[in-house]
């Protein structure tokens, strides 16, 4: 455990030191990561496809805030969707809309969730963001998780229906378009059970982690991934819905893992020196539970290794100097024993006049 206390102390020490390049070179990566997976679902438009555009665009992200990142980043996924039907860009804007004004009418923070989770469903850990949203977002978290969900499923469906959506058969029909995105958006039952099982569980994890027992983010966490697990095995139950119940599984038990570690990293406290106060004002009465949080100052120490006899070696030269150190100091002593006394030099030569004074008398 120690170990991996100063571990975790030194990883804040190196990001306190370099967040001010660490900072962009994440939002860099993210960007970068994002593009790149919505240029390999609907990248449609040849010069947005390109990848000096791309690391152009992510380059710009990097200096922007997160939720500026999520605006350019919807506004590049409608005009690669524009590209292949505009009936398909239509639907992407009217959720876009949708999603600006629900950020700003639920302020939930954590809007970079809206792009994360389908790039976390790439990296087939779609699971780890709800609990992570949970842990670090707001109590209304839920909603950009639940865009995200959308988010992927419908890039996927355009990806499926593109051949119908860019055809000109259809062309003086275009409510045919809408209504092939439209019917399958609706009739894509998984999508449904996802968005129900994401926005529950970030709104357990958030729920819990807040309480005051202890390890409660820790227990946080365990939860959230168990209601997860039961929601997408119920409901494929219930619905019917054709589930990959071993991925959940996996996936499941592989985010929680992470998201324990991500909690390490954020949080690290002490529960056995738990202190529970109480005082009071003219107006309120405080009951305060104070958790110590746990921090190592890491010592630097050389340690040089010599063997048993070199050891003996210096043991006997300390040894002869401090012999010869105090045989020096008796000799000192010695000597100083040996000089007579200032008093009696000056009581012989003070009485050697008078005798001879009253020797002449005589």
């Amino acid at each position: 455990m120690d170990k991996l206390l100063t571990l975790r102390a030194k990883l804040r020490q190196i990001y306190a030191l370099y967040d001010y390049y660490f900072i962009p070179a994440l939002k860099f990566a993210a960007a970068l990561s994002v593009l790149l997976m919505v240029n390999s679902t609907v990248g449609y438009m040849a010069l947005l496809s390109r990848w000096t555009v791309i690391v152009i665009i992510a380059l710009v992200c990097a200096l922007l805030p997160w939720k500026a990142i999520t605006a350019v980043i919807g506004l590049y996924t409608v005009l690669q969707l524009a590209d292949l039907s505009w009936e398909a860009a239509a639907v992407a804007t009217a959720f876009v809309i949708l999603m600006v004004i629900a950020h700003f009418l639920f302020m939930p923070g954590c809007s970079m969730a809206i792009v994360l989770v389908p790039l976390a469903y790439v990296l087939k850990l779609p699971y780890l963001v709800p609990i992570i949203v949970g842990l670090v977002g707001g109590a209304a978290s839920f909603i950009p998780v639940g865009f995200g969900v959308f988010t992927y499923y419908f890039l996927k469906c355009v990806q499926r229906n593109a051949n119908v959506l860019s055809s000109t058969a259809v062309d003086a029909n275009s409510l045919s378009r809408f209504t092939v995105l439209l019917d399958a958006l609706k009739g894509n039952k998984l999508m449904l059970l996802s968005i129900l099982a994401f926005c529950i569980v970030t709104i357990i994890v958030y729920s819990l982690a807040k309480l005051s027992f202890d390890y409660a983010p820790t227990i946080a966490i365990t939860a959230g991934g168990v209601v997860n697990m039961l929601v997408f095995l119920l409901g494929g139950f219930s619905l019917n819905i054709t589930v990959p119940y071993m991925g959940v599984i996996l996936g499941t038990l592989f985010s929680l893992a992470i998201a324990i570690a991500v909690q390490f990293y954020l949080l690290a406290v002490d529960y056995s020196r738990t202190e529970f106060l109480h005082y009071e004002d003219d107006d309120y009465v405080y009951y305060v539970k104070a958790v110590p949080k746990i921090k190592i100052t890491e010592q630097h120490l050389r340690v040089q290794e010599i063997n048993s006899r070199d050891s003996d070696e210096a043991e006997e030269r300390e040894i002869e100097q401090a012999m010869n150190l105090l045989h020096s100091i008796e000799q000192e002593d010695a000597v100083e024993r040996k000089k007579p006394e200032p008093k009696d030099i000056d009581a012989r030569t003070s009485t050697g006049p008078i005798m001879d004074d009253y020797a002449e008398g005589d």
